[in-house]
């Protein structure tokens, strides 16, 4: 039955249609309006570095448009700039800044406390170490079923990426909790 039937000839379309097949003016997203002006992709770890521009190096390599994480090495001599793990770039920092008021308060855990000032601080430390348990045990429980954890304390996070005119750099600024440095990425015209 099926080998006796033969296709139908079909005709070549050579001919131009009266209109465009899609719209002659754009719409729907404009310049300003894709992921990359508009979300950032969230991260519970460091920062996230929103390039809108290439930015080319010496050797004739660049950095792509997109969204980055921006770390301050342990040493808090480099910032880096990671794509999906991978580093992308290492940039100096030339200034560093940190917020004294919350350094005094890791320093001074080292000088001589009144009476006071002692049962205070144990207090503070045993509703933090109370608080680590119970997270521990949340955490653990998650892990075994495979959910989502719950969102961990909020801690002040910011990385910008400027460009200086002047000097033809590209000022970088990371924030994260009290610590704020400052890089720079000079580029070739």
């Amino acid at each position: 039955m099926i080998e006796g039937v033969t296709t139908p000839a079909l005709r070549d379309i050579d001919y131009l249609a009266p209109c465009a097949p899609y719209p002659a003016i754009q719409s729907g997203i404009v310049n300003g309006q894709s992921s990359i002006y508009r979300y950032s992709v969230p991260t519970e770890d460091q920062p996230t570095l929103t390039i809108i521009n290439y930015i080319p190096d010496y050797n004739g390599n660049f950095i792509k448009p997109g969204h980055y994480e921006l770390a301050l090495s342990n040493d808090k001599e480099f910032l880096y700039i990671i794509e999906s793990k991978n580093l992308i770039a290492v940039v100096p920092v030339f200034k560093l800044a940190e917020n004294e008021s919350e350094l005094k308060k890791y320093r001074d855990k080292n000088r001589e406390l009144t009476k006071s000032e002692r049962k205070e601080l144990k207090k503070k430390e045993r509703k933090a170490r109370k608080k680590d348990k119970i997270r521990k045990v949340i955490e653990s429980k998650y892990a075994k079923t495979g959910a989502t954890l719950p969102k961990q304390d909020y801690v002040h996070m910011k990385a910008t990426i400027d460009y200086i005119k002047e000097g033809k750099y590209y000022l970088i600024m990371y924030e994260k909790g009290y610590i704020r440095a400052w890089g720079a990425i000079k580029i070739q015209e």
